[in-house]
C-alpha cells in the first residue's frame, strides 16, 4: 500500500473514533455552532443561497454529523442528503421530517450521478479531508450547472500563522486573550485531552489541513476552484478573535462595527479572522 494511501486511512480512522467519541459522551452537541445565535445566522444564508437556485429539488451535505446543516435545509428542498462515515453520529439525525435521506460514503467518492443536486454544503468538515482538492472535484460532479457549493468554519491560515509567529516569540507576558487564541489554534489537542480524555494525537490527525498545513488559504483556494470549473468563486471572512466575548460582553452593536471594520481592512487584517467560508457556483 501507498504511503499516501496509508496516510489517507488513518486520517479517515481517526475521524472516525474522534467524532464517536465526542457524540458519545454528549460533547459534541455543545459546540458553539449549534448557539441559537449562530443557526439563525447559517440558516439565514442557506436561504438566501436556496432562493439564488433555480431548482430546489436536492441538496447534499458532507460531513453532515448529527445533521446540523439538514435540520436547517429540510423545509427549502424537496430532498436533502447526508453523507458521513461515522456511524454513531449519523443515528441521531432527526430524519422525522421524511425528505432526509443518508448516506455512508467518502465525501471524495459518491455513489451519487453527476450534475443531480442544486446545493452542496459542508460546515466545519473541510479541514478534516486527507486532500480536499479530491473532495472539491467530487462536489463540482455533483452540482447541476449553476448549482452552488457553500462551506463554513474552515480554518484561516492567516490567523493560524499569526499566532504561531506570536508563540515563537516566547513573550513572557500575554493576554489571556491571546494565550486562549494560541491554545484553539495550535494546541487543540491538548484542550481535549485535558478536558475529554482524547488522544491529542487522534484528534490533530483527524484535523490533517490545520495540523499539517495550518488551515486554508484565501488565494489557494480560489484558485484550485477556477481550475476545477466553477465560474463563480468567493471567499469570505469570518468571526475575528474574540467575537464571542465582544457579542456577549461589550454593548450591543459593538460587535457588528468591528466587524464591519475589520473587514473594511482587507486583505490587511485577515490574520484577525479565525475562519473562512467557501461560495463556488458552478
Amino acid at each position: 500500500m501507498k504511503h499516501s494511501e496509508t496516510e489517507r486511512l488513518s486520517v479517515l480512522d481517526a475521524n472516525k473514533h474522534v467524532h464517536s467519541f465526542l457524540v458519545n459522551s454528549g460533547e459534541y452537541e455543545k459546540s458553539p455552532h449549534f448557539l441559537p445565535e449562530n443557526k439563525a445566522k447559517v440558516r439565514a444564508i442557506l436561504h438566501q443561497l436556496s432562493n439564488q437556485l433555480s431548482h430546489t429539488n436536492r441538496m447534499i451535505d458532507f460531513g453532515c454529523g448529527t445533521g446540523f446543516i439538514l435540520d436547517l435545509t429540510h423545509d427549502l428542498f424537496q430532498e436533502v442528503v447526508g453523507v458521513d462515515i461515522t456511524k454513531d453520529m449519523m443515528n441521531k439525525v432527526d430524519m422525522s421530517p421524511g425528505n432526509i435521506k443518508l448516506v455512508e460514503s467518502l465525501a471524495e467518492n459518491t455513489p451519487f450521478d453527476s450534475e443531480s443536486f442544486d446545493l452542496a454544503t459542508a460546515y466545519s468538515f473541510m479541514d478534516h479531508l486527507y486532500n480536499y482538492i479530491d473532495f472539491l472535484e467530487e462536489s463540482f460532479r455533483l452540482l447541476k450547472p449553476g448549482g452552488i457549493f457553500y462551506s463554513d468554519l474552515n480554518p484561516n491560515r492567516d490567523f493560524i500563522s499569526s499566532v504561531n509567529e506570536i508563540e515563537l516569540q516566547n513573550q513572557p507576558e500575554l493576554s489571556a486573550v491571546i494565550s486562549k487564541e494560541i491554545k484553539g489554534a495550535l494546541h487543540n489537542g491538548r484542550y481535549y485531552k485535558d478536558e475529554f480524555g482524547l488522544d491529542p494525537i487522534l484528534l490533530e490527525k483527524a484535523e490533517p489541513i490545520k495540523t499539517n498545513c495550518m488551515g486554508f488559504c484565501a488565494i489557494e483556494i480560489l484558485e484550485q476552484a477556477k481550475k476545477i470549473g466553477f465560474t463563480t468563486c468567493k471567499v469570505e471572512y469570518e468571526w475575528y478573535a474574540n467575537q464571542g466575548a465582544v457579542k456577549h460582553l461589550q454593548p450591543e452593536g459593538d460587535e457588528k462595527i468591528i466587524d464591519t471594520y475589520l473587514k473594511s481592512m482587507l486583505p490587511l487584517s485577515s490574520g484577525l479572522f479565525k475562519y473562512l467560508r467557501f461560495i463556488f457556483i458552478k
